[in-house]
């Protein structure tokens, strides 16, 4: 069984290099090409718009990039977003999730957690340093452009769902959903090899989800963007 685990890492691993490295830089003309609109926002809950990014060879322009936003909080902040992204970022040392207590325990590592009106968790994963955060956090948000805006959410740590009727609700015109189930919500990317998992995992760099999802047509704002229709 461990040897099982280590197999599986090693070869996620060695798939997110090569089509971080290689695919990224070298065979992503065509799509990037096809790619009319060209300066949207993308919020999203986890890393994963990461890698939507880094595929186009766009600059960030949303502050939630590169960072975890676990589900209960990120639904708030969608349903009141203008609200909370004209609040001042702040910083707290304590997290009201557990999931990220344990993490720290576990790990011994500390990363800055910034909140939004003293209720919004952002956890900035790749920050060292709250001023550098901050500084992440204000360049990109200056960058956003409300008018052209995208939703991604996925499953993962915290998600259930009951918080789908929430995500059902939201009143944005392009919005996706990953997960590792086949929901019958608009905009579900149902994700087949993560269907034995919890949820669905990592997907930043290696883009599992590019089988079930076109990405440029999503982007281009055609309806036919679902390779795989499940809802």
């Amino acid at each position: 069984m461990a040897l099982n685990n280590y197999l599986k890492v090693a070869i996620a691993s060695v798939e997110s290099t090569v089509k971080w490295r290689v695919v990224d830089r070298f065979f992503s003309a065509v799509p990037r090409s096809k790619l009319k609109n060209r300066n949207f926002s993308i919020i999203g809950n986890n890393c994963f718009t990461g890698g939507i990014y880094h595929k186009f060879g766009l600059p960030y322009t949303t502050p939630t990039i590169w960072t975890y936003i676990y589900p209960d909080d990120y639904l708030c902040l969608l349903e009141n977003l203008d609200h909370y992204l004209n609040q001042p970022l702040a910083f707290k040392t304590q997290t009201n999730h557990a999931m990220a207590q344990k993490y720290f325990e576990q790990t011994h590592c500390r990363y800055p957690i910034g909140v939004l009106d003293d209720t919004i968790e952002i956890h900035f994963m790749h920050c060292h340093t709250e001023t550098k955060a901050a500084e992440k956090w204000y360049r990109r948000l200056n960058r956003f452009n409300r008018d052209n805006l995208f939703v991604v959410f996925s499953d993962g740590e915290e998600f259930r769902e009951e918080l789908l009727e929430r995500y059902r609700k939201l009143p944005y015109n392009h919005k996706l959903f990953f997960s590792c189930k086949p929901y019958d919500v608009t905009g579900n990317v149902f994700v087949e090899d993560y269907a034995s998992e919890m949820h669905v995992y990592d997907s930043t760099r290696n883009r599992k989800y590019e089988k079930y999802l076109d990405l440029v047509k999503w982007l281009n704002k055609e309806t036919d963007f679902l390779k795989h229709p499940h809802g």
